[in-house]
């Protein structure tokens, strides 16, 4: 092939990549359903089609490699659909080895920009080998099955032919770094739009306040468009779960039903890609230590068979991500001991410890229960990973436990990153940021109405004792208070009612915020700045950080 030819089908790269990941998903998805029920025959046609587009695409590119190893799969798909190969778990494993091939080389592809790599041929020979061992027929016969393969197509592929048809184009392909420049950039003009608000707010004209008025109008508009743009469903990586689930439960010799829930929803591009680790991490924690042996199982009077459930729940202003098994449970006893032993905490602290913050030691970043490393997961590394991305999209993870019932982990996260609603609050002279979604409503606190409780600072909010938090002492702020009033605004974090202490409440805005620096990440009490419309740069307050400051002791166990 001519080099000018070669740039000219490489243009094509991206979208063979693309469509080839599409296709390891669906494949991936029938054959775990085949699995389960060997008679769903009509998923063969279903996994025939993935190959066969991957064949003809591949050829199209000149990837012959993965064109011979894909029409290879065909074969057996088709051996299978006629019943000379009977669908079996042996048959199903082997399409999985193929599938995984394929993707390791289209992999590959993608590394060196469509260039050849490796040398598969002793792999594809494997195979056949496998096939003919399937079909017991020697192996002249299984390379007869084969000769066609690149060029000759099958039989029964002919289409009625017909009047062809033109279609309109209802959608295209758009890079996720444009929408993310444009994204950005609908934050810009938010930011600056807000500086406009603030200049004309200082003016008595009324022309300028209607074409404000209709700009906000139109820049809402651009924005709301954008944010639908990013959104996908949470099925682009749901769908990447229940293969590895499979082959994690075969490596420990587990039976584990897989559920998915909620494979709809649709959820910021950028907040899908960052949950993908941290889900990752507490599946295989369920699997690895939650789910326990079929023997085990079977003399608890469970069913041999764990479940492990993996659900997208959306709320107004937040989704939730659940993962939950119905194994063994997290023994608070045990973590104790542990935590011990290894020297983390000392034996009296140790019995003074309520079991929620004995919870907390498993999110420490070297904190682990297993005794042996088993190359799937370990009990604190993963979890701190866990802790550590959901607090990076300002989001947090709870956690329930029941001993012998089993274990749910909770993410709940924002439905988009970047822009938020939020209440800007004062102490002295300095403005904070504070999201709007967990604040209930704000009051005035005279300083007779403020008592102390075992240590802790509270007030009495309609017959309820709640937690009160002075910002200015937390953030460690010259103020001197006298008989002035301070204003509680009062926060619903985990169902739990809040009051933070501040000296004026300034306005609620919509506002971009920039993530700090991993320098400026040290700095616990705050998750990111935003730019004021008079220039002024406010902090936004993290704040489980800052309500984790009140206790000195829990703080030194969180991770």
């Amino acid at each position: 092939m001519a080099e000018k030819d070669t740039i000219d089908f490489l243009r094509f790269l991206g979208d063979y990549l693309t469509d080839a990941r599409d296709g390891f998903q669906i494949a991936n998805k029938a054959l775990l359903a085949l699995e389960k029920d060997f008679s769903r025959t009509e998923l063969l046609d279903e996994i025939f089609r993935v190959f066969h587009t991957m064949k003809s695409s591949s050829i199209m590119l000149a990837f012959s490699d993965i064109a011979d190893l894909a029409h290879l799969t065909e074969d057996l798909l088709d051996l299978m659909r006629k019943n000379t190969i009977q669908v079996s778990q042996k048959s199903i494993d082997i399409i999985f080895e193929l599938a995984d091939t394929l993707e390791l080389m289209v992999k590959e592809r993608a590394v060196k920009k469509g260039a050849s790599g490796s040398d598969w041929s002793a792999k594809v020979s494997e195979f056949r080998t496998k096939i003919e061992e399937l079909k017991g027929k020697t192996l002249p016969e299984t390379a007869q099955m084969s000769k066609n393969a690149v060029g000759g197509g099958n039989k029964g592929e002919d289409r009625k032919a017909g009047i062809p048809t033109i279609e309109k184009i209802q959608t295209v392909r758009v890079h996720i770094d444009l929408l993310d420049s444009l994204f950005n950039t609908v934050g810009e003009i938010i930011i600056l739009r807000n500086r406009i608000e603030n200049i004309a707010s200082k003016m008595q004209d009324k022309e300028l306040k209607s074409t404000l008025a209709e700009m906000n109008r139109l820049i809402t508009e651009l924005q709301d468009n954008v944010s639908v743009a990013r959104m996908v469903p949470v099925t682009e990586i749901f769908d990447k779960f229940p293969r590895m689930v499979r082959d994690l439960a075969k490596e420990r010799r587990k039976e584990i039903d897989f559920v998915l829930e909620g494979s709809e929803i649709e959820l910021d591009k950028a907040i899908i890609d960052a949950i993908s680790e941290p889900v990752l991490h507490l599946l295989r924690n369920a699997i690895d230590h939650g789910i326990e042996s079929p023997e085990e199982r079977q003399k608890q009077n469970k069913s041999m068979r764990g479940r492990v459930r993996l659900a997208a729940k959306r709320t107004e202003n937040h989704i939730l991500i659940e993962v939950e098994d119905d194994g063994r449970g997290i023994d608070t006893s045990h973590i104790k001991r542990v935590a011990v032993r290894k020297g983390f905490i000392k034996q009296e602290e140790a019995d003074s410890l309520q079991d929620k913050n004995i919870m907390n030691l498993l999110f420490h970043p070297s904190f682990t229960t297993a005794e042996e490393v088993t190359g799937i997961s370990g009990r604190g590394v993963g979890l701190y990973v866990v802790k550590t991305s959901a607090k990076e999209l300002g989001g947090s993870v709870e956690m329930i436990t029941q001993i012998g019932k089993g274990t749910r982990f909770t993410l709940k996260l924002p439905l988009s990153t970047a822009i938020m609603q939020m209440l800007m609050v004062g102490v002295g002279e300095h403005v904070f940021g504070i999201p709007s979604d967990i604040v209930i409503e704000t009051l005035d606190v005279k300083p007779s109405d403020v008592r102390e409780m075992q240590e802790n600072k509270v007030i009495v909010l309609r017959k309820e004792v709640i937690t009160f938090v002075p910002l200015h002492e937390v953030l460690n702020i010259p103020y001197r208070q006298g008989s002035e009033n301070l204003i509680a605004v009062i926060i619903n974090r985990g169902n739990k009612f809040m009051a933070i202490g501040v000296t004026t409440v300034l306005d609620q805005i919509e506002n971009i915020v920039k993530p700090f620096d991993p320098i400026a990440r040290q700095f616990k009490g705050f998750s990111g700045g935003m730019v004021l419309g008079d220039g002024r740069v406010a902090l936004l307050l993290d704040i489980p950080a800052l309500l984790n400051f009140e206790t000195l002791k829990e703080e030194k166990y969180l991770a």
